[in-house]
């Protein structure tokens, strides 16, 4: 049997190979996936009460250690959890930077396919050598070769 499981703040719950729904408390279950939990959502809420980033994983640190979670773990592994836990996900920097290459990403598809209409446009004039075009439309020559070549097959 090969459950499927979905989390959510203390329960899994299963869907086994006839479908039948059972919740399984993590605390039971898979108490290190249950400590971890707990963790992440005490930051989440220290970040929501107003704390800056670091505040809210410090104090969360703290929390967890005071609290024995991960066996232990974060007292170990103190500075190692904190550094991580600031500099490994960012989910609000995270969307922005994915904001960011989107608008980049679409800003440079928009260049190339205005070049390649720019050249199309040039060529189909026949006044300018290849490499003329080329040069104006910072396209690679061989680029303008190709559309060159679809354009002769066209007309």
């Amino acid at each position: 049997m090969n459950p499927k499981c979905r989390l959510n703040n203390s329960h899994a719950t299963c869907l086994d190979n006839k479908q039948k729904k059972c919740h399984l408390p993590l605390q039971k279950n898979c108490k290190a996936l249950y400590d971890y939990i707990r963790y992440v959502y005490r930051i989440k809420e220290n970040r929501r009460s107003g704390m800056n980033k670091a505040d809210a994983v410090g104090e969360a640190v703290e929390w967890a250690i005071k609290e024995s979670l991960l066996n232990g773990f974060f007292k170990k592994q103190k500075a190692e959890v904190t550094g991580m836990s600031l500099t490994e996900f960012d989910e609000e920097e995270f969307k922005r930077v994915c904001r960011e290459d989107g608008y980049e990403d679409g800003l440079a598809d928009g260049e190339a396919r205005k070049a390649i209409e720019d050249a199309e446009n040039l060529l189909k004039m026949n006044i300018l050598t290849l490499e003329q075009i080329a040069q104006a439309t910072s396209l690679p020559l061989e680029k303008v070769r190709e559309l060159s070549e679809e354009i002769c097959i066209k007309a």
